[in-house]
């Protein structure tokens, strides 16, 4: 039979905090000295967690560091794969899922200003790595070459690079990580580990200075609204702002 769990709170504020926590995240009352001690060995929720973001990690190392995946044919696998293992984790945990797979406390308003800080920002971002990458490094990369194979490169290309990666990546860490981890750690914490295991799996070091706020930012959407759908949103505008824009600079728009 399956133990109950024991139930926190503050003894100032009576806030409900979690068994590790030796602070109150409300009013900062120290808990005590007798906080659990929580370690991947003794706590099935970050075993699950670090073994879905290792397998995750894992693709991504597989793709960035061999020579096996140079071209979109191939690539759209890997793409396939990981949106199946985001999928069969969230059946996993469905019960904390499902919630928020609604579009739950939706304005218009917050709709409206996410698209044009998305539009904003992914300009900020394109145009200052495009000066940074000609100034420094005298090279220019683009995203369009690997797409112009195909019959609708352009379509092909945002689908790749902003539909896959905001249904899926929002899936993975906005939804089954963030579920995870919030089993055992305070929901503001976990919107930072998640920023940042986020920056982390795109295995570029200098693109942490602005994958790091933006992974923050749509946790913070998916904490506040408990929904994933403004932070799908955003991402997806993102990206597809990137696309334009690197659309525009070859001359294609």
């Amino acid at each position: 039979m399956e133990q109950p769990k024991k139930l926190y709170t503050c003894d100032e504020c009576n806030t409900a905090v979690k068994g590790y926590q030796r602070y109150c995240h409300n009013c900062g009352a120290y808990q005590g000295a007798d906080a659990e001690h929580i370690s991947i060995f003794n706590n099935t929720n970050l075993q699950a967690a670090f073994f879905f973001y290792s397998i995750y990690l894992f693709i991504c190392l597989l793709v960035s560091y061999t020579g096996w995946f140079q071209s979109y044919s191939k690539l759209c696998w890997v793409e396939i794969a990981m949106a199946a293992i985001a999928i069969v984790y969230a059946k996993l945990n469905w019960a904390q899922i499902k919630p928020v797979l609604r579009f739950n406390n939706f304005r218009w308003s917050v709709l409206i200003s996410l698209i044009a800080i998305a539009v904003l920002f992914s300009l900020v971002v394109n145009i200052s790595v495009s000066q940074i990458n000609v100034s420094l490094f005298r090279s220019n990369t683009n995203l369009y070459d690997p797409y112009r194979i195909y019959e609708f490169p352009v379509l092909v290309m945002i689908y790749s690079i902003a539909l896959m990666p905001a249904l899926f990546e929002e899936l993975a860490f906005r939804g089954v990580l963030y579920s995870y981890l919030s089993r055992f750690l305070d929901d503001r914490l976990v919107v930072m580990v998640t920023g940042f295991v986020f920056a982390a799996i795109h295995l570029n070091f200098f693109s942490l200075v602005w994958l790091i706020p933006f992974g923050i930012f749509i946790g913070s959407l998916r904490r506040k609204y408990e929904t994933l759908w403004y932070s799908v949103i955003f991402h997806f505008v993102f990206n597809t702002t990137s696309c334009l824009y690197d659309l525009y600079q070859m001359g294609q728009l």
